[in-house]
């Protein structure tokens, strides 16, 4: 690709806009719509460069981010299909979904939740955050083991 029009297709993603991240997306033929569950509105995806990409933009616009990869030097690849249910502070689900790439974008309520993730038998646990005026970017990490 021209190196000019490269930089004027990824120029939009450096604005963080959610509406230029999916027009961007559309243009690249990456479509992913958000999903809601009660109050919890989400958007799960970035397999490839280009939907990671996407993702990240999108990122700006939601107050906590997942971020899955497996540990080593090189972190690829990035997973997906890793169960995630979140908590909130009294112990109810307010989340409980399957992610379709290594990035999941939450949006919910300020508070206190509890995050597990699970893939392929390991699982994580944190605890977060989250408020409208911070937003969150959580970087959960799977030993290799677990990449079967």
């Amino acid at each position: 690709m021209n190196p000019v029009r490269r930089l004027l297709l990824l120029a939009p993603l450096a604005l963080g806009s959610l509406e230029i991240a999916r027009s961007y997306g559309q243009n690249l033929g990456v479509t992913r719509q958000e999903q809601t569950q009660g109050p919890v509105t989400y958007l799960s995806g970035g397999v490839g460069e280009e939907e990671a990409q996407v993702m990240r933009a999108a990122a700006a616009d939601y107050p906590l981010t997942l971020e899955l990869a497996t540990a080593g030097q090189a972190r690829d690849p990035y997973i997906a299909n890793a169960r995630v249910e979140i908590r909130d502070q009294r112990g109810q689900a307010v989340l409980n979904t399957t992610t379709e790439g290594p990035f999941l974008l939450v949006r919910l309520p300020s508070g206190k939740y509890t995050v597990d993730v699970e893939w392929n038998g390991a699982q994580q646990h944190r605890n977060v955050q989250v408020s409208a005026e911070k937003r969150q970017h959580v970087f959960v990490e799977f030993p290799r083991s677990a990449d079967r």
